[in-house]
């Protein structure tokens, strides 16, 4: 009975299949035969493991060792950001917002609506919406001013400042 032949056909880069080449012509087989017996040795579990100094061993120790640094516990010391004024020199971004000191009787929306016994998300949608100097007029509240955003001397993030118009 003759035997049926299949072919393989396998993509590889030139210097690979070079060195291919150049092995099965010392040892006087074709390539066909070379890799005929590799692959047998490697079904049989006779080819030898990759060497411990291995690309592949070396990119997993080298991504175990940078899993290892994310994993690490941050400081415990509290950093506290430095405030630079702003002043002369100092380029401006047209259309930023940006945080004012608070100013004199301004007063932060949560302190409005408590005032005022209105709803702070309220205040916050349409301020979202204004720009600062901008008046809003409330039937039960009365008219308030928009004075910006300013962060609290407590730190925290900006709040919205108002001021009675």
């Amino acid at each position: 009975m003759p035997r049926i032949r299949t072919q393989l056909a396998i993509q590889a880069p030139p210097e690979l299949l070079t060195r291919v080449k150049a092995a099965a012509t010392a040892r006087g087989q074709t390539v066909t035969r070379l890799l005929i017996d590799w692959i047998e040795a490697g079904l049989a579990g006779d080819l030898p493991a990759p060497a411990a100094g291995s690309d592949l061993l070396a990119r997993v120790a080298a991504l175990e060792a940078a899993v290892g640094d994310l994993r690490r516990p941050t400081s415990p010391e509290p950093v506290t950001p430095k405030r630079v004024p702003m002043g002369a020199g100092t380029l401006e971004i047209i259309g930023a917002a940006h945080l004012r000191p608070a100013a004199a009787g301004a007063i932060t929306t949560a302190e409005l609506a408590e005032r005022t016994g209105t709803n702070r998300a309220a205040w916050n949608t349409w301020a979202a919406k204004a720009s600062p100097g901008d008046v809003r007029h409330h039937p039960q509240a009365g008219s308030w001013r928009l004075i910006g955003k300013a962060a609290p001397e407590a730190g925290g993030p900006p709040r919205r400042l108002w001021e009675q118009a």
